[in-house]
């Protein structure tokens, strides 16, 4: 027998079965991943609408072929159970009311409502950081995320959104959930600060709850979002400055044991007014909200 012909046989036949392997696990997606979705006459002639109406892109945009699906998910039982474990522990007493569930110890109050909306009330408010008074506006995200894990309040997923303050004169410090690495601007939480204490948190947490496996669609373009967004607001009387669009998942608040969230391009206005628009339909899930009005 010719062992060098045999070597080479076989060289070929694992080469083939390999080729054979890669064609069926990528090639579905291949011509997605070698597509760039957006261009440079995309661009060029985007840049003309956003000049006519009166609007300019300060952030880059995603001009890659972008898939998504529908996120099937619940209010996070996994985290309710975990926080009311640890009240019960520390000595806690419960009750319940048309308004939610009540537990409550010497220094806080947390009540749950039948929605999934967890607040915490702090009594006296919480000192954040070392020491009492100020924080500064640049520490404030870190020191807030520092006392949600000392406090056991900081879920999985946590990201920082922004820094607003609110009538009252509280600086509310919001964050968003990532799920499987995307955004879930369902998911939220607030951080209640005044003259350095935070005086309540709200968690509205969500878990995935795997559904039947689907396969991934291919989204509008980030350019396509922009778009429906002129063409709905109209010419601005005043510059629109954009400064932030990604891709997500988002939906209202739901009373139900679970549900299905769109995949959504957020554009964010440099004058804090947000919105969602559906990445498969191109029609806005919520539009020209000021971030307070989401509370």
């Amino acid at each position: 027998m010719n062992l060098g012909r045999a070597k080479l046989i076989l060289i070929i036949a694992f080469a083939g079965l390999n080729l054979f392997l890669a064609y069926h696990l990528f090639w579905p997606d291949f011509g997605r991943l070698t597509r760039v979705a957006i261009s440079a006459e995309d661009l060029n002639n985007l840049e003309n609408m956003l000049e006519d109406n009166n609007y300019r892109l300060q952030t880059t945009l995603d001009r890659s072929v972008r898939t998504a699906n529908f996120l099937t998910v619940s209010t996070s039982l996994k985290f309710q159970r975990s926080l009311i474990l640890q009240m019960l522990q520390d000595g806690a007493e419960f009750s319940y009311t048309e308004d939610g569930t009540f537990y409550r110890k010497k220094d806080r109050t947390v009540m749950i409502q039948s929605t999934g909306l967890i607040k915490v009330l702090f009594t006296p408010p919480q000192i954040l950081g070392q020491s009492s008074g100020e924080v500064e506006q640049n520490n404030l995200n870190y020191a807030a995320e520092q006392f949600l894990i000392n406090q056991s309040l900081k879920p999985e997923g946590l990201t920082y959104n922004y820094t607003e303050e609110n009538e009252s004169g509280e600086q509310v410090v919001n964050y968003y959930q990532v799920i499987d690495e995307l955004p879930v601007y369902a998911g939220s939480l607030k951080v209640y600060v005044t003259a350095g204490s935070v005086q309540a948190v709200e968690i509205y947490w969500l878990d995935h709850v795997e559904g039947s496996p689907t396969r991934e669609m291919e989204v509008i373009t980030a350019m396509e979002a922009i778009k429906n967004l002129i063409r709905d607001l109209g010419p601005a009387p005043e510059e629109r400055i954009i400064t932030e669009v990604k891709l997500g998942h988002f939906s209202m608040e739901y009373n139900a044991e679970k549900w299905e969230i769109p995949p959504v391009w957020r554009i964010v206005l440099q004058n804090g007014q947000i919105y969602y628009i559906n990445a498969f339909t191109g029609n806005f899930e919520l539009k020209n909200v000021i971030p307070e009005q989401l509370n």
